[in-house]
């Protein structure tokens, strides 16, 4: 062998995979001069059930390009899995590790992820990179912000223009990133605020418009006037008919319909006469219809309405057509045990749809400095919203986060943020079916500590654990998934502060080796550990022991280490007691 090679990174060939699709996973090899190349690849489901193992030589010293290793999973193997890559040189063994996911829609997990930059000057390589850097996160559904020339008429005159706010944007550069999406297996989905429009629009129809109490046109920030949009208004057919224009002419999956949290009640002069709209009464009946019709032109698509702080989500429990519950997240909630209740509620009114938070991370706003705190922010926010169950919008337009609602303020991310974020992803999607299977009971509040006397933890340091994210404590949250049953653990120990928008200057304090002792009646088939805060980048298995005692029989293990986010999780012997 001639190669001298440095580092190998290894990522999916696209964002997430359907039942029987074979997979192809990137292989780039650093430092490379020609030459043969073994590498070693194994594949791993989280439970264990399946794990695959293959050699190949590779050529990588041809070109630039990474090689690309193809596997097939047994037809029907929809779930998350570890794929770790081992390349054997004459200098030693190196290695890396990603994650994929087998599903038969993008709505079984949705990695929603953003863009927002559309200025003519992009190129074509920085289009390809920022889109390449959210495949290696496995963003599987992209939103469109602001990418239309005007709130109320979405199609340019030409190619190049000014939005509303003074951007100058390129439909050429929307079309180009719509196509990459395609191409690496993102769902793209067109901004599309449901009722605002610019004033010479509004001006043009006064009778659509919303009013407050003293008749004066209601409008976000002087800039967006909101209009009518119940079932008899023409500006529903307006509005509806610009969805349908955006995913005819720039291939758009569907649209994200946004609302703006207000008015909750409005006055309306549409009939002629001055009447009462109930604003949250009215979402559902219009998310239906637009998300329905959108669908009859993408089948394989659909649309995410903005649930604004939660804001109607009890009248959207009835509403089918729509991907996901999406909850933009404002004030007050405040707490990580506010992130927690969002995802919860919103799954169990709607348990056959997932819950995606927009939970922006003011710590990395690019006005402010930034401080050590802000990541240990985001890994805490992503925890919380993560081990509940949820998914997190935060990260697009390469390795940035947002900050704010207005989605060009992102904040960017230095290389070693950016790997962070990254192993967070990655931990996400290996063990996708044991975060975001189906809508369980939370057991920590009935199993986890002392007085459940079912689960308990023990540890010199630990003071305080159990359910419900109290502040100074080990915040445990339980699953039980058919045989097997998942411990989430996020750190709160050590902070000032359990409010999860503000940088995290003192981070949580870590621990190692907890001792877990269950109650159990029957033989445990395995127990296994996993975090995002290593390398390892797999699920471990973790010695144990099953024993009786005066007071039971108990499964004993320990936890190796707590840092930010960890979890165990260990499976029941099929066939009574071992």
């Amino acid at each position: 062998m001639t190669e001298v090679v440095t580092a190998i990174d290894v990522w999916p060939a696209r964002a997430q995979y359907r039942p029987g699709e074979p997979i192809g996973l990137r292989v780039a090899i650093k430092g490379t001069s020609p030459g043969s190349l073994l590498l070693r690849t194994r594949i791993v489901q989280a439970d264990g059930t399946l794990t695959i193992t293959d050699s190949s030589i590779v050529d990588p010293g041809v070109s630039d390009d990474p090689a690309e290793l193809v596997f097939h999973l047994p037809l029907g193997a929809a779930a998350g899995y570890a794929a770790e890559v081992v390349a054997e040189t004459d200098r030693g063994a190196l290695r890396a590790t990603t994650a994929f996911d087998v599903a038969p829609h993008w709505s079984a997990a949705p990695r929603y992820g953003f863009f927002s930059d559309f200025t003519p000057e992009e190129t074509v390589d920085e289009s390809n990179r920022r889109a390449d850097h959210l495949l290696r996160l496995h963003v599987n559904v992209v939103q469109f912000y602001d990418w239309m020339a005007s709130h109320h008429t979405f199609l340019p005159e030409t190619d190049e223009f000014t939005d509303p706010l003074g951007r100058r944007l390129s439909h050429e550069v929307v079309r180009r990133k719509v196509a990459l999406a395609h191409e690496r297996g993102m769902a793209s989905l067109a901004y599309g605020a449901l009722y605002g429009a610019e004033a010479e629009f509004s001006r043009e129809h006064p009778d659509w418009l919303l009013y407050d109490g003293r008749h004066e046109p209601l409008a976000l920030a002087d800039i967006f006037y909101l209009q009518d949009f119940g079932p008899r208004s023409p500006w529903r057919e307006w509005i509806v008919g610009q969805y349908e224009q955006a995913v005819d002419v720039l291939g758009f999956d569907g649209i994200h319909i946004d609302q703006y949290g207000y008015p909750k009640s409005a006055l309306s002069r549409l009939s002629g006469r001055w009447r009462t709209f109930d604003v949250g009464a009215a979402f559902p009946g219009f998310v239906e219809e637009a998300a329905s019709r959108i669908l009859k032109r993408r089948p394989e698509g659909g649309s995410i309405f903005n649930c604004v702080n939660a804001w109607p989500l009890e009248a959207m429990a009835p509403v089918r057509s729509d991907a996901a519950t999406y909850i933009e997240v404002w004030e007050p909630h405040t707490r990580y045990r506010d992130l927690y209740d969002l995802v919860r509620r919103a799954r169990l009114l709607r348990p056959d749809k997932q819950v995606i938070l927009a939970a922006y991370l003011l710590p990395f706003h690019p006005d402010t400095h930034r401080t050590a705190g802000a990541l240990t922010a985001f890994r805490l926010a992503s925890a919380a919203i993560g081990a509940s169950g949820g998914f997190h919008l935060i990260s697009g337009e390469g390795a940035a986060l947002l900050s704010e609602a207005y989605y060009p303020r992102h904040g960017q991310l230095d290389q070693a943020e950016a790997a962070v974020v990254r192993r967070y992803a990655d931990f996400a999607v290996r063990n996708t079916g044991l975060l975001h299977g189906p809508a369980t009971t939370d057991i920590a509040w009935t199993h986890v500590g002392p007085t459940n006397d079912v689960i308990v933890l023990s540890h010199p340091d630990l003071d305080a654990y159990g359910a419900g994210a109290q502040p100074g404590s080990l915040w445990v949250i339980g699953r039980e998934l058919g045989d097997v049953t998942v411990l989430q653990l996020v750190n709160l120990r050590g902070l000032t502060t359990d409010a999860w928008n503000t940088a995290q200057e003192r981070g949580p304090s870590p621990l190692t080796s907890v001792e877990v002792r269950v109650r159990v009646v029957g033989g445990i088939a395995g127990v296994w550990f996993d975090t995002p805060d290593d390398d390892v980048g797999l699920a471990r298995p973790v010695p144990f022991d099953v024993t009786n005692t005066a007071a039971g029989r108990f499964l004993v293990f320990r936890i190796p280490r707590i840092d930010v986010w960890s979890t165990v999780w260990w499976k029941t012997e099929q066939g009574g007691q071992a």
